[in-house]
């Protein structure tokens, strides 16, 4: 965060504060192999499509329409955005173990 960010410091401490962080991993990679070939938005397709085949589990199906994408953070961290509910079904899904993680990859954790 530059000090010529549009709208400062305190629009991306807001931006934040309505994002869910899901940090992820490659099993067998260190983090510096793959980081530079990541496209966050194709991260982000491939957790939505992950997730929306989840066909058990109506409310996550819905919660995966919803959400957007909000940027990705070099190495692993895909931060998205939606409703605070379907927010916190992200993160309940998470906590039951429900949430996949986009192809090859794993999730380590889930912050608000």
């Amino acid at each position: 965060m530059g000090t010529k960010s549009p709208g400062g410091p305190q629009r991306c401490r807001l931006i934040l504060k309505q994002c869910l962080s899901i940090q992820l991993t490659k099993p067998g990679h260190t983090p510096e192999d793959f980081w530079m070939y990541d496209s966050g938005y194709m991260i982000f397709q491939n957790f939505l499509a992950a997730n929306a085949q989840c066909w058990w589990n109506g409310p996550l199906t819905a919660a995966t329409r919803g959400l957007k994408y909000a940027g990705h953070v070099a190495p692993g961290m895909l931060l998205i955005t939606g409703e605070p509910c379907a927010l916190e079904v992200i993160r309940g899904a998470y906590a039951r173990s429900v949430l996949k993680a986009p192809a090859t990859y794993l999730i380590n954790s889930v912050v608000h």
